[in-house]
């Protein structure tokens, strides 16, 4: 488990309970403007943890094909929630893993609990994909810096060759003067 999912003081504060709606809104912002994935997906947890009825959420990563991380945010007053969906975190034909919730038998503030874990889910997926994506062009961007640096390099070393080679009346017959 997360040492993030394990804090304390996580719920310490008393928070607003929000609508299927706001939370659905604030999710997908949560998505779009996460940095990195564990606050992302941290985030994501905690909006859903505010709606009525909801007690845990778990997170079940695909690391590789041999293990799993395992994530969970629960409200430490509820002993043995229910109820449970759980969605696919999948996008770009890349399965991130997947979102379980666990609720009351009679939750009021979702319309329907297996719809709500989905689209979740998919906010969680594309977030994840997102993130995979920045990181790979971040590291494209930096290839691409030191090529262009080498380059540069070169440029300069042969320009430095080539007035040596005119300062000293050389002439450059071979790639190598022999003045």
């Amino acid at each position: 488990m997360s040492a993030l999912a394990q804090s304390p003081s996580l719920f310490s504060v008393p928070r607003r309970r929000i609508n299927e709606e706001e939370a659905i809104f604030t999710i997908s912002h949560a998505a779009l403007t996460a940095v990195d994935a564990l606050s992302g997906l941290e985030t994501i947890a905690n909006v859903t943890l505010r709606l009525t009825g909801i007690h845990e959420v778990q997170i079940r990563l695909h690391a590789n094909h041999e293990q799993a991380e395992l994530l969970e945010w629960r409200h430490s007053k509820v002993s043995s929630p229910r109820g449970s969906a759980t969605g696919l975190m999948a996008a770009n034909s890349r399965d991130w893993g997947k979102l379980r919730l666990r609720f009351e038998p009679y939750i009021g503030s979702v319309e329907c609990p297996l719809r709500f874990v989905r689209v979740v889910a998919q906010q969680a997926g594309l977030m994840l994909n997102r993130l995979e994506l920045l990181g790979r062009n971040q590291m494209a961007s930096a290839a691409v810096q030191r090529l262009q640096e080498r380059l540069d390099t070169r440029k300069a070393l042969s320009r430095a060759a080539g007035i040596l080679a005119e300062t000293n009346n050389c002439i450059m017959s071979r790639p190598f003067c022999s003045c």
